[in-house]
């Protein structure tokens, strides 16, 4: 994964993998355009969103919605087996309907924050079997498999948010370090504005050049890094939801609408208008 380049999109509508370690321990904060759902079967791991930070155990499905940063950190050995399944905004939008809304596990805490269910053993080997059928579907070109694999999804996303609604919220420690919290809280609040470190230290009462080191340790990217991605992801979030390029580059923070066709340009591929028309 490019460090400079957090903002991930999903290649197609619908993925669904299963996965042990890839490319290296950790992962750098990133966001995507779309839903994941995350279902940990091996490993020791940290979990870090922008206000929360969790150790996920065997059988903790993990609720992310699009545009959210996350990473995770292998804490010991080699194994990290997951399932993840990644679905755009669009395709939860058409499979929900008045009675049944399959986006509502991914809202039921706070923007930031992490819905993270447990899965007992019965209802593991139920929801690994339906996505290795959504799996098997979604690389096939047999007749019909298009209808199955949304068939499949449409069971795990019934599943998933059958358990968010009756069970109790799991009850875990935040082990997201304050001093990062807050940093991050601060940088979101005054996104569309211009400040510097030597103004998030002021507000914190830190030494910036220690607030930089932390910060970098516990998410992977510098402050930097992720104040320009942070703004990149609001614009894509802006553009998707309809709203002319020049109204994005000044809500997420940028405050040259040339600077900011370039550097969207730089870490997306395609101009804003481009983007937005693709």
């Amino acid at each position: 994964m490019n460090i400079e380049r957090l903002f991930c999109e999903i290649d197609d509508y619908i993925q669904c993998e299963h996965k042990n370690l890839d490319y290296g321990t950790s992962t750098p904060f990133h966001s995507h355009d779309g839903y994941e759902l995350l279902l940990l079967l091996d490993g020791d791991i940290n979990y870090y969103t922008e206000a929360e930070g969790l150790h996920l155990k065997y059988g903790n499905l993990v609720c992310i919605r699009p545009y959210d940063f996350h990473r995770r950190e292998v804490l010991n050995g080699e194994n990290y087996k997951r399932i993840v399944i990644h679905v755009r905004k669009s395709v939860l939008e058409r499979l929900s309907s008045d009675k049944t809304d399959v986006t509502e596990c991914f809202y039921r805490v706070p923007a930031g924050k992490i819905n993270v269910l447990k899965l007992d053993e019965y209802e593991i080997i139920e929801y690994s079997m339906l996505a290795k059928r959504l799996s098997q579907e979604l690389s096939s070109s047999e007749y019909g498999s298009d209808i199955l694999a949304e068939t499949y999804l449409k069971q795990i996303l019934v599943m998933v948010n059958s358990h968010s609604k009756k069970s109790r919220k799991v009850r875990v420690n935040n082990i997201m370090p304050p001093l990062v919290a807050d940093t991050i809280s601060f940088i979101d609040r005054n996104i569309t504005e211009r400040f510097s470190l030597d103004d998030i230290a002021d507000h914190l009462n830190y030494n910036g050049t220690y607030i930089s080191r932390y910060f970098k340790r516990i998410t992977g990217v510098t402050i930097q890094q992720y104040i320009i991605n942070k703004r990149i992801s609001l614009a894509k979030k802006y553009l998707n939801e309809g709203l002319p390029p020049c109204d994005a580059c000044f809500m997420s923070g940028f405050n040259d609408y040339s600077n900011f066709s370039r550097t969207f340009t730089k870490f997306v591929g395609r101009s804003p208008i481009k983007y937005q028309s693709s």
